[in-house]
């Protein structure tokens, strides 16, 4: 069986992905900047929201630097500016 991860998606995200979550089939090397592709590609509404959001992977924030890698089994969340008060 291959390796996959899970995308969660909260607020504007499950909006604009009409989902909470997806499951990606793994692979070496998926890094922000390709995880965005990924997405774009299956949800291109995400567009503009993924451009403010953040990540966080298996419950913990990720640097913005974007230095990270996604990891067979890893549960990404896809977490938008909350407004609000």
């Amino acid at each position: 069986m291959a390796q996959q991860f899970k995308v969660l998606y909260f607020a504007s995200a499950k909006d604009a992905s009409k989902t909470d979550g997806d499951k990606f089939e793994w692979s070496d090397n998926i890094n922000a900047e390709a995880l965005t592709k990924i997405l774009l590609a299956r949800h291109p509404d995400l567009a503009p929201i993924l451009k403010v959001s953040m990540f966080a992977v298996n419950m913990e924030y990720m640097d913005q630097d974007l230095s990270w890698t996604v990891q067979p089994g890893d549960e990404v969340a896809i977490i938008p500016p909350v407004s609000g008060g």
